[in-house]
């Protein structure tokens, strides 16, 4: 059918009969089909009547439509916004159809947004939206949430009440032990370097650090103020490994004070739910050192004389006494007190790191502790204070009204820097060999102002220095280094301590070399004794530039490369410094050199 077909149908309103098919939703396609249909239902021919019939069931049938899950809302903007101009021809031109669905639920919005009156005594929606989607919805603004009341009461990080009133100032929680993570750690308090400075520790343990294992260990050792309260009874179900590594730890990383006795013990034996005072206490029928075999290494590193003292040490080192012990009517049997025979908290140690102690600790305290240590082989005394029995005495002087005063202890200001009188810290390095007669390692790092007492031998034949050749016979390592660290920034006086200390380590190791040599006749030693110390050539990329102090410090470095030296420096005689004559030394090596 062509289009001059339908031109020249007149029976029917076109108009009216347009408005109906829109009315009933068809198409413009359809619609014509419709309107021809009209006009062969009016005069149709014979050939044509069913056709007709069926081309109307068919515009008639319904579309099959798809439903969208998720269909975009019309936005339609706010009736305050449109222009009259715009109202009035949308008035015109849909005034005549019925409203959509859509139009039916814009309407239905704008009558619910008209009628909603902000007050501040409304109560707030309980869901909010994006401001992008709020806009497109025509939500009302969201108001903001009524203020709640403030809750005066306070708590700490372990859920206990604090008191009423203002929180107290920083600084006082920096200087409590009770503020975690607060305190900072004193800056004349010396650490560790690392976890290796005590020999003992498995190889797959040693130079690792970003496994979960030490990870873990260090946020323990991080927050052990909170760790040895609240973990204090599965402290001793650790292995004895992650334990040993547990106290490197927390000498690294821990509190300026250390682990703590209670800790200590904690980590040694299970402790009883009786809040026991003392070791014999908490003892029942359980051997103390029943699952401390293994436990050979103990890094009391920083802790020894400030969170434990010596008398503690001793009671974790010798074997407790029972009452069954003392009473002598006891009811056992000579099998059955076998079978409660004890044994010591930690029976077997080998290595044991007391170092970087305050320089109020006390070395007769020391002597009385090694009769406990009989298996001992490795001992760090790093950064301890010069040996003497009375350090406290320095000054102290007996006056009398028949003689000149008499200095009362051992050791007074001029003894190590005038007189060259090491006499009463050799004496206490003796009785030391002699009680820890099997140590295989010593450190004596930082302790650089008394290591000339290792090789003192004393003005007259009365004196008695170290026998090497007959003390500590199994010795293989000494570590002397200088604990001195240089940097750009270092002072001038910190590079010459750092010569005096490497100087006196090469002198020491020279003394040694003399010792197993065949110089010392019957005396000679058997044992060689490597000396571990610092190197200077590290440093040598140091103070590069052309200022006279930077000159001047690296001068004095520079000393230490001319030849000679160590042939030059007697180990029987006290280590100086002295500027001018490094300056001749040196001129005169460079004369030698280029003449």
């Amino acid at each position: 059918m062509s289009s001059e077909y339908f031109n020249d149908y007149e029976g029917n309103d076109v108009e009216s009969e347009y408005v109906k098919a829109r009315t009933r939703g068809l198409s413009d396609a359809s619609y014509k089909v419709h309107l021809g249909i009209l006009h062969l239902s009016s005069s149709p021919p014979p050939f044509l009547s069913i056709f007709a019939q069926s081309c109307c069931d068919f515009t008639l049938m319904p579309k099959k439509r798809s439903t969208n899950l998720y269909t975009k809302p019309q936005s339609t903007a706010h009736p305050s916004l449109r222009s009259p101009a715009t109202a009035s021809s949308s008035g015109t031109t849909d005034s005549d159809a019925p409203p959509s669905v859509n139009d039916l639920i814009s309407s239905l919005r704008k009558s619910t947004v008209s009628a909603i009156v902000p007050t501040a005594a409304s109560p707030a929606p309980s869901h909010t939206l994006p401001p992008q989607i709020r806009n497109l919805l025509s939500q009302p603004e969201t108001l903001p949430p009524a203020p709640r009341a403030r809750d005066r009461r306070r708590y700490d990080a372990y859920g206990r009440r604090l008191p009423a009133g203002p929180a107290p100032p920083r600084s006082w929680l920096e200087s409590s032990r009770y503020g975690l993570g607060l305190r900072k750690r004193l800056p004349e308090r010396l650490f560790p370097a690392d976890l290796s400075h005590l020999p003992g520790l498995q190889a797959k343990d040693v130079g690792k650090g970003m496994r979960l294992q030490d990870i873990c260990l260090r946020n323990m050792a991080h927050n052990w103020e909170f760790i040895k309260e609240y973990e204090r009874y599965n402290l001793a179900d650790l292995p004895t490994r992650l334990r040993v590594l547990l106290l490197s730890n927390i000498a690294l990383h821990g509190p300026d004070e250390g682990v703590g006795y209670e800790a200590l013990r904690n980590l040694s034996i299970t402790p009883s739910f009786d809040n026991s005072e003392t070791l014999t206490d908490r003892i029942t029928n359980v051997d103390p050192g029943g699952g401390n075999d293994n436990f050979h290494r103990l890094d009391l590193s920083g802790s020894v004389g400030r969170s434990i003292s010596f008398k503690q040490l001793i009671e974790l080192l010798q074997k407790p006494t029972t009452p069954n012990e003392d009473d002598s009517t006891s009811d056992f049997t000579w099998e059955e007190s076998l079978s409660h025979s004890l044994s010591a908290p930690i029976p077997h140690l080998t290595h044991l790191s007391i170092s970087h102690p305050p320089h109020t600790v006390s070395w007769p305290r020391l002597l009385a502790l090694t009769k406990h240590l009989p298996n001992l082989t490795h001992l760090s005394l790093a950064y301890w204070p010069v040996p003497s029995l009375t350090p406290n005495a320095t000054t102290t002087v007996v006056a009398s009204r028949y003689t000149r005063d008499v200095q009362y202890g051992g050791t007074n200001l001029y003894s190590h820097s005038l007189d060259n009188d090491f006499r009463e810290a050799a004496d206490i390095l003796r009785k030391l060999a002699a009680k820890l007669y099997g140590l295989e390692y010593l450190d004596l790092s930082g302790c650089i102002d008394w290591l000339r007492a290792l090789r003192w031998t004393g003005d007259d034949a009365n004196d008695k220095g170290l026998e090497w050749g007959s003390q500590w016979v199994r010795m293989k390592t000494l570590r002397i280094y200088s604990g001195i660290n240089l940097a750009e920034a270092s002072e001038y006086s910190d590079v010459v301590r750092f010569i005096q200390g490497y100087k006196e380590a090469l002198v020491t190791e020279k003394m040694l070399a003399w010792w197993v040599g065949k110089n010392a006749g019957s005396r000679r030693r058997k044992q060689w004794i490597e000396v571990e110390k610092d190197e200077y050539e590290r440093f040598r990329a140091l103070w590069g530039g052309d200022g006279e102090e930077e000159k001047r410090k690296r001068e004095a470095l520079n000393s230490l490369q001319r030849k000679g030296f160590a042939e030059s420096a007697e180990w029987r005689v006290p280590i100086v410094y002295d500027v001018e004559e490094e300056r001749v030394a040196a001129r005169a090596t460079a004369a030698d050199t280029w003449g």
